[in-house]
């Protein structure tokens, strides 16, 4: 039954309504970005490791700086190759071969990074990022072939499905957490499964 809950799972996410969004040019230095945090009333926890909201917002906050930091650096070395590939400008990529180099920088910024609330450091060591000391770097790979085949095949085998746009991305689950949910017991049950 395993496929028919990939089936169940892909549908349940495009039920809410989520659809694929692009990064469409190099970024330009980065200011920040704001990563929001839920609505709690001040004072109560979250999910997030039973943090209040105004710790959720001073971690976001300095998740910001630390990233726009490190995409400064980054953005500075590869000064005037921003449109070049990125394996022509970077060492030791294997997902985004063919993006512009500043559009992986965006990419990781505003589409990884953010989606799951973490810094640069998370997958990567910093200042060698091409080194593959973090199992966590393995992990987004994989995670980036599960998007792509949840896009590219899964949904296309749904029918009726209205949104011709309909697709998922980091956010669709993670949502600024690194972990999101609790794996399958998080999912509801369909009738008839075990």
């Amino acid at each position: 039954m395993r496929s028919g809950l990939s089936v169940f799972v892909v549908a349940s996410i495009v039920a809410a309504g989520c659809t694929r969004t692009s990064v469409s040019s190099p970024p330009a230095p980065v200011q920040g970005t704001a990563v929001v945090a839920p609505s709690v009333t001040p004072g109560t926890t979250t999910a997030q490791g039973g943090m209040t909201p105004e710790q959720i917002a001073a971690r976001n906050d300095s998740l910001v700086k630390d990233r726009t930091m490190h995409v400064n650096e980054v953005l500075a070395k590869i000064a005037g190759k921003e449109q070049m590939p990125a394996e022509q400008v970077y060492k030791n990529i294997q997902i985004f071969k063919g993006v512009p180099a500043g559009r992986v920088m965006a990419i990781m910024n505003r589409g990884i990074s953010n989606s799951l609330g973490v810094s640069c450091s998370h997958c990567h060591v910093i200042g060698e990022y091409d080194r593959e000391d973090k199992p966590t770097k393995q992990v987004a790979r994989d995670m980036f072939g599960m998007v792509n085949t949840i896009n590219g095949t899964l949904l296309k085998n749904i029918k009726n499905l209205k949104s011709p746009d309909a697709g998922v991305n980091c956010s669709t689950c993670h949502n600024g957490r690194a972990r999101p949910g609790s794996g399958s017991q998080s999912m509801p049950q369909r009738v008839g499964t075990q």
